[in-house]
């Protein structure tokens, strides 16, 4: 992803077409994976939500967490 991946970098947020069949693992206090320090999964890619709204509310929920953590 050149021009976007960076050392830099704070938050990479890929768009896709589709729902995810799959759940990728979240803390349910955190909102941060259980084992990847710094990952956040959150929205439709990451199975946590069902359109765009609810793909961008849990986008928010997440960078309130984010937020939280670099205070």
């Amino acid at each position: 992803m050149r021009g976007y991946m960076t050392n830099d970098a704070i938050l990479h947020a890929p768009e896709s077409r589709t729902s995810s069949p799959v759940r990728i693992p979240r803390d349910n206090e955190t909102l941060e994976h259980p084992q990847i320090k710094g990952l956040y999964p959150c929205g439709e890619g990451a199975g946590f939500a069902g359109g765009i709204i609810s793909a961008a509310i849990d986008g928010e929920k997440c960078a309130l967490k984010v937020a939280e953590m670099l205070k």
